[in-house]
């Protein structure tokens, strides 16, 4: 485990995921360790993920609601991320779906992350941030492809749960 140096970097499918699957109300304990890790900047994303989730108008759903109290670890789109998205896209293009109505996080994830691993000037295994998502490691058009492609580490919800240590038990109230 190295989750003491790590910064996990989720995307919206993660989030979502352990929305439906791992509820607050079910295991609370999970959504503490994750509110404790964004407390200790250990968890990130981006702005786009928090738009994804979170409606301008309207109601929130209990996720929506949740986040909206770390609105500050959604990282803001930067000139580098925008300079960035050409050569994403020209290699992913299956990233977005051109019919969708919403900006879509998938590339600018993949973007902030090259950005700040340019900026520490560390990329692959060495690197301590690792993208979480819950998108088909098989698919070649997904999140993990382009982590692969770009030297940038990327784990699914199973590694992001081992590599902190979370222990998941069954008991009754």
């Amino acid at each position: 485990m190295n989750y003491e140096h790590n910064i996990y970097c989720i995307d919206a499918s993660a989030f979502i995921t352990m929305h439906r699957f791992y509820p607050q109300s079910m295991i609370p304990d999970l959504w503490h360790h994750l509110e404790s890790l964004i407390k200790e900047n250990k968890i990130i994303s981006h702005e786009i993920v928090y738009n994804e989730i979170v409606p301008k108008q309207g109601k929130k759903d209990e996720l929506a609601q949740w986040m909206s109290n770390f609105k500050s670890a959604f990282k803001p789109v930067s000139q580098r991320q925008i300079d960035l998205l050409p050569d994403i896209l020209n290699h992913f293009p299956k990233l977005i779906d051109e019919e969708a109505e919403k900006e879509q996080a998938d590339p600018y994830l993949i973007a902030m992350l090259i950005e700040i691993m340019e900026e520490r000037g560390i990329f692959g295994t060495a690197s301590d941030h690792i993208i979480v998502s819950a998108e088909s490691e098989r698919s070649p058009h997904k999140i993990p492809a382009a982590c692969k492609h770009y030297y940038i580490r990327h784990f699914n919800l199973f590694e992001f749960f081992e590599d902190n240590g979370f222990e998941f038990k069954v008991g009754r109230k």
